[in-house]
């Protein structure tokens, strides 16, 4: 696979792969990254994954920019002749209807179908987390159906409530805590994503997020569940090795 270096500053570089949304070379670069982290790399002081590109921070009194690529090159040259066969599947409880997802019906009109036609689409695919952020736990994730793959607003809504999910264009994603944003919201999970006194998040790069429907009384049992710490979500191993 295609790669170029690109050193941004005295601590920095990038590695860019080709500018796309693919699963196969995003799995290479978080295989990567944890390579550099599990392997405690003389001299990495932080990994940054994205979709395409991976920034690594060093510390150059302890390593050097050609002694880093030369190690990165190695790494990525090990991870050819692997095959990861095996995904994490996390099932995420969520309930569609129109108070919990107010894009709902203009998502099903853009896609020219039902609203249940809407929710079957959406509830079809699992979903590969490229990467996180811009919130602590907000997965980045694709790809939707393309019939249903609808732009961001124009205008951001000022205000998301935690656990809204939506579409943004050929991607699809969770908002853990409350924020403006400017995604289609469908729908709405009743777990909490994110928790700032326990920050372990549910679900990380590399794994697969599987939507499940559910009704609002299951919203308010899971719900009440979750916040009395008795709900545990279903998490999916399919053979070979995990991605996550």
């Amino acid at each position: 696979m295609d790669y170029t270096y690109f050193q941004i500053s005295e601590q920095s570089l990038v590695v860019e792969f080709p500018e796309q949304i693919n699963v196969e070379e995003n799995k290479l670069i978080q295989s990567v990254a944890r390579e550099l982290i599990a392997d405690n790399a003389v001299g990495v002081t932080g990994v940054i994954p994205a979709y395409h590109t991976l920034t690594i921070n060093f510390d150059f009194d302890l390593t050097s920019y050609n002694d880093l690529v030369n190690q990165i090159d190695e790494i990525i040259s090990n991870s050819n002749d692997q095959t990861t066969t095996g995904r994490t599947i996390i099932e995420l409880p969520v309930c569609y209807n129109q108070d919990f997802g107010p894009d709902l019906q203009d998502v099903a009109d853009f896609a020219k179908v039902s609203v249940d036609e809407l929710i079957k689409m959406h509830t079809s695919t699992d979903y590969f987390i490229y990467m996180m952020g811009f919130l602590p736990g907000f997965a980045y994730m694709g790809s939707v159906p393309e019939q249903i793959a609808m732009p961001r607003l124009e205008v951001p809504r000022k205000k998301i409530a935690p656990g809204s999910v939506g579409i943004a264009g050929a991607q699809t994603g969770m908002y853990p805590v409350e924020s403006p944003g400017g995604w289609r919201l469908i729908g709405r999970t009743p777990v909490k994503l994110y928790d700032p006194a326990n920050p372990v998040l549910k679900y990380q790069s590399g794994n697969y997020i599987r939507f499940k429907q559910i009704s609002e009384q299951e919203y308010a049992d899971i719900q009440k569940a979750d916040a009395n710490g008795e709900y545990e979500l279903n998490v999916i191993t399919e053979g070979g090795r995990n991605d996550g």
